[in-house]
């Protein structure tokens, strides 16, 4: 496999009045003819920060997201932006929101791309790719675009502003960052490698940052408390996470844990749950695959106090037969981005690392 290093959007700013600074980037790059692609509840929030904006001489075109990333929903964008001749497409909502901005523009050369996450609970906006969805919810997979992200915006503020859950979702989708990549990172063939290196160190990154101030992070998001440790715990999410992948290419981005959370939502009972719950569940999968017990010991505290799930259980999934958990594992072992993981997985293994994880988890509630 290739390396090949997309580091991140052209431009990143993350500071309160960041947007304030909005109309002088659009006047710099020349763009003066825009679509705006927005969310419903998030756009009541963010539209009071992007006055200026709105009342400004740029042409603007607003168009309300349909709530999954799907590729008709991105040639739906793609056609809106070419229908005015667009300078650029702005984003303003969540990560599904970003991913079909980012793919609809990169499908013209000559349409920018500007991200304004509302919440912080994945890397979409860091990162130049999107993960695909049918209108159902059912995951198909990711694609990489042929161009990075022009301009991110983080208004620490308008993030405090959202919900607690999605943001506990971007904390657990960070910290599987470490458990995931470093099974391949880690092996002896990358250590030579310069942006392997710096791609294992931002994922280490990421882990230390989540163990020292995630919980206190979330704690101010719930207090509505803008400190330093919420706005660090807002750029890992977003762009040293983001770093990891972009650093180390299909090195460092995935591995079971993200193959679990693509499959798992063939089950609707998971639609409710959010990317990052379903990774954290992910994560404890691939802990159990690898026999890391001990470490799965250790996480437990952490996501009983931030009520991540940790079993099928938790999913409300509980009524899986051994016909449906072997037909779950032989989807998970399919999945492209384990072949780097540096150790065989196999489908009866993968069924019995979901059994036994449940069993275990069973186990440590009952005492």
């Amino acid at each position: 496999m290739s390396l090949i290093v997309r580091t991140g959007p052209q431009e990143y700013e993350c500071r309160v009045g960041v947007l304030d600074s909005l109309n002088e980037r659009l006047n710099k790059h020349d763009i003066h003819k825009i679509v705006i692609v927005h969310g419903t509840t998030s756009w009541e929030i963010a539209q009071p920060y992007l006055s200026e904006l709105l009342g400004s001489n740029v042409e603007i075109e607003l168009s309300t997201f349909n709530g999954e990333c799907t590729y008709e929903e991105v040639e739906r964008i793609a056609d809106l932006a070419s229908q005015i001749n667009a300078d650029a497409i702005i984003g303003v909502g969540g990560g599904k929101l970003m991913d079909t901005v980012k793919y609809s523009a990169a499908k013209s050369s000559k349409v920018n791309s500007i991200l304004i996450p509302t919440l912080a609970s994945n890397c979409a906006p860091w990162t130049p790719l999107s993960v695909m969805y049918t209108a159902d919810g059912v995951c198909l997979g990711h694609d990489i675009h042929s161009k990075q992200v022009g301009i991110l915006l983080i208004e620490p503020k308008l993030v405090l502003d959202s919900p607690v859950n999605y943001f506990i979702a971007g904390v657990a989708d960070t910290i599987a960052k470490w458990y995931e990549s470093d099974v391949i990172l880690s092996q002896p063939a990358h250590q030579n490698n310069a942006f392997l290196l710096m791609a294992r160190a931002a994922a280490l990154n990421c882990k230390n940052n989540i163990v020292q101030y995630g919980e206190q992070a979330v704690a101010d998001i719930k207090g509505q408390s803008l400190t330093s440790a919420f706005i660090q715990v807002v750029e890992t999410i977003i762009a040293v996470s983001g770093l990891v992948g972009g650093l180390g290419d299909g090195y460092a981005r995935t591995t079971i844990g993200h193959a679990v959370h693509d499959k798992i939502t063939v089950f609707p009972e998971t639609h409710a749950y959010l990317h990052g719950e379903k990774v954290a569940y992910g994560v404890m999968i691939q802990l159990a695959y690898e026999g890391k017990w001990r470490e799965i010991d250790q996480l437990t505290d952490f996501y009983e106090e931030l009520k991540l799930p940790k079993s099928l259980a938790d999913l409300k999934l509980s009524y899986l037969t051994n016909e449906q958990l072997e037909t779950f594992a032989g989807e998970i072992v399919k999945d492209a981005t384990l072949k780097e993981s540096g150790y065989p997985v196999s489908q009866g293994e993968m069924t019995n690392a979901i059994v036994e994880l449940e069993e275990y988890i069973k186990g440590k509630s009952s005492k």
